[in-house]
């Protein structure tokens, strides 16, 4: 995912939207970004974000993208994005007036992110393993949360029988092989549902 919001976005934002009790802490991060001490600047956000400071969310997705100050990572970059929108990032920029910037990728800073779009990220020619599928999200989404499948796996939306459905799809590799190999090391949790081989590019034809 780009991140294209401009460095005027994330002033203003910290201007009208954080509070006073992060506002030291963020002009100090911002001053790091300003003078180019990347790493500063990430030790800062990283402190901000896991707090929910909502600006520090983004901007410390911002570095994760990057790769200024961290290595780049773009699963840890999407994550902390999901988590800004979740918080209310897109709800502060609609409030904001007609005087400030509109992003360039806005569509995909508001709703591209998470375990909803996972699959969408990857590439067709690859594998994937299916855990469960269901027509009830929340338990798809409960297996995803209990077993902390954040940044491995994902579900999709597809219609069975002319009804909602959802699977629950984890990991990517390579071949059939290497896929059926992972299915053994999968915790028994995971692997008494019996998992299955799913080629990505049938899965991307049917996901809604």
């Amino acid at each position: 995912m780009r991140l294209n919001i401009k460095n005027k976005l994330v002033l203003f934002l910290f201007f009208s939207y954080s509070s006073v009790v992060y506002s030291n802490s963020i002009n100090e991060a911002l001053i790091a970004d300003k003078n180019n001490n990347s790493k500063e600047a990430v030790e800062i956000w990283t402190q901000l974000a896991s707090r929910g400071n909502t600006i520090a969310m983004y901007n410390l997705a911002n570095h994760y993208s990057s790769g200024k100050g961290v290595d780049k990572n773009k699963v840890l970059s999407d994550e902390w994005l999901d988590s800004a929108t979740r918080s209310g990032l897109i709800q502060a920029y609609l409030n904001l007036n007609n005087n400030a910037v509109t992003p360039a990728s806005y569509s995909h800073l508001t709703f591209k992110t998470g375990p909803l779009y996972w699959l969408e990220k990857q590439k067709p020619e690859k594998y994937t393993l299916q855990l469960i599928s269901s027509r009830n999200k929340k338990l798809v989404e409960k297996v995803y949360n209990e077993n902390n499948l954040k940044g491995k796996a994902g579900y999709l939306h597809y219609m069975r029988s002319g009804k909602d459905s959802y699977a629950l799809v984890f990991g990517v590799y390579e071949t059939v092989a290497e896929a059926k190999t992972a299915i053994t090391k999968l915790p028994d949790n995971l692997r008494k549902s019996s998992p299955w081989v799913r080629k990505i590019k049938s899965l991307h034809k049917i996901s809604q």
